[in-house]
């Protein structure tokens, strides 16, 4: 692998997060390389491999053969969070790579994922509730929907559990390679936002990026296609089937129930705690009482 092209900067989490539209903003910058792929999840291997992350090194390299003369060169997988073993594979690989990590409101975050597996067939429960219950059995390796291609994503809660996920990766990386994007900043002050991850990769914090993100789309629309164009065909094939996989239709969600929230709150106050003293971010609005 050229060393130029060996990427030094990964978005590791957390999904339904905001990952896609940061990606997307960050793919127009000059100085930008990101892989066509978003998601090939080469690194955490204790994780599931399922038919759409890329496992062939050579094909992996393959992301990056166009990225030579841009400094910051990049994928984003979103569960290499919840890996237990990407932090330390990222760093036997690139022990220089900048960690972005991006986290939402966890009720928010996994009621989202849940939406999300319901529409593709990862999760065969409407009911959010219900979901949350089976969880167990899940994790025994029962209960699993037919259409499984991800049976982590299914631990909702403990998807949700951020601290000791993180505490891998700034363990690893050290609080100075690991970058936070809170949801609700991206959200409200997004040039803000992302003006910050420029300024952490170390790239022209001038540039100024399209924020819409239909508008975004269409800006790198060229680049991309010319990226597809001369793509390993392996990655062309993944490409193809996730885009079937997003086009996949299901129910309109109801909007979740007092009580279901309250308990998840309840849950996740004492983590969410423990999260924010460790990036240094007062993040009990996530868990408000009363």
């Amino acid at each position: 692998m050229n060393p130029e092209c060996k990427p030094n900067v990964f978005i590791a989490g957390m999904p339904r997060s905001g990952t896609t539209s940061l990606y997307t903003y960050l793919k127009q910058h000059p100085d930008i390389y990101l892989s066509v792929y978003k998601e090939p999840h080469f690194f955490g291997k204790d994780l599931t491999q399922n038919a759409y992350s890329i496992q062939d090194e050579a094909v992996y390299y393959s992301l990056f053969d166009r990225a030579a003369g841009y400094s910051a060169v990049g994928e984003g997988s979103v569960w290499y969070l919840t890996s237990r073993t990407a932090a330390s594979e990222i760093r036997a690989f690139n022990p220089s790579a900048k960690i972005i990590i991006m986290l939402r409101n966890p009720v928010d975050m996994i009621y989202s994922l849940h939406s999300l597996y319901v529409r593709t067939g990862n999760e065969d429960s409407t009911d959010f509730g219900e979901a949350l219950d089976r969880q167990q059995a899940r994790e025994n390796g029962e209960s699993l929907p037919s259409g499984c291609y991800f049976p982590e994503g299914l631990f909702y809660t403990r998807v949700a559990a951020y601290y000791e996920k993180i505490k891998r990766f700034t363990d690893t990386f050290g609080m100075e390679g690991v970058h936070f994007v809170i949801f609700d900043d991206f959200a409200a002050d997004t040039a803000r936002s992302y003006r910050e991850v420029l300024d952490f990769l170390g790239v022209d914090t001038g540039f100024r990026a399209v924020f819409d993100l239909k508008e975004a789309d269409v800006s790198i629309r060229k680049r991309v296609f010319n990226e597809i164009r001369h793509a390993h065909p392996e990655v062309r094939k993944k490409l193809a089937s996730k885009t079937g996989l997003r086009a996949h239709k299901g129910p309109r969600r109801e909007k979740l129930s007092p009580e279901l929230i309250a308990r998840l709150r309840s849950l996740f106050k004492e983590d969410i705690e423990k999260t924010g003293r460790l990036i240094g971010r007062n993040l009990t609005h996530w868990t408000p009482t009363g």
